[in-house]
């Protein structure tokens, strides 16, 4: 089945309440949780802070963030009528040396993309691990901000696509490479994966 958009629930496949964490799945493939997410007293506004990504996306090399981030953020756009703002307090610890700079500027760029105003980078006081950044902004829902986040949803989907793409054609390749080794073995007349005099 081809990719289409993440399916977001609440735990354990539930339908997803305001407040709870959130479940991001890419068809059957559980990629993460996003917990917590605070919400105001009067269910106006919510304040992304962390997603917890699963096994899976630790050990693949594509970047599921900006998808995930654009995902959660039209789904509760569409979800929950009385939302005006979703607010992002990014602070995922990154591991990689030297880029957590690199990450946050990426990062506030997307906010400013999809129209998020108040956007800031600073750095991670309690982090661990030197060049790690905090990055804050303020998306609000207006329709201006809503045809934004459409053309970067749009965008990140794609990408993600591409990415499926190539994923499938080297494990179809991969799938061939072994057969043919299977049948060069097991053939008389061929040997070491060359044609007999």
């Amino acid at each position: 089945m081809a990719f289409e958009k993440l399916r977001i629930t609440g735990q354990d496949g539930r339908h997803y309440r305001l407040g709870e964490p959130l479940e991001v799945h890419d068809r059957g493939t559980f990629l993460g949780t996003l917990d917590p997410v605070t919400v105001n007293r009067d269910g106006t506004e919510v304040l992304i802070q962390r997603f917890l990504p699963s096994a899976f996306v630790k050990k693949e090399k594509r970047n599921f963030g900006p998808l995930v981030l654009l995902e959660v953020t039209a789904f509760l756009a569409e979800q929950f009528q009385g939302l005006q703002a979703v607010s992002y307090l990014l602070s995922r610890e990154i591991e990689l040396h030297g880029d957590g700079m690199n990450v946050a500027l990426a990062r506030s760029a997307l906010l400013e993309a999809i129209g998020a105003e108040a956007v800031a980078v600073s750095p991670r006081p309690d982090s661990g691990t030197p060049a790690n950044f905090v990055v804050r902004g303020v998306w609000a829902y207006n329709e201006r901000n809503i045809a934004a986040l459409g053309h970067c949803l749009e965008r990140e989907r794609a990408i993600y696509r591409q990415w499926d793409a190539a994923v499938e054609t080297d494990r179809s390749i991969g799938v061939l490479r072994d057969r043919l080794r299977q049948l060069l073995a097991r053939s008389p007349g061929i040997r070491g994966g060359e044609a007999a005099d």
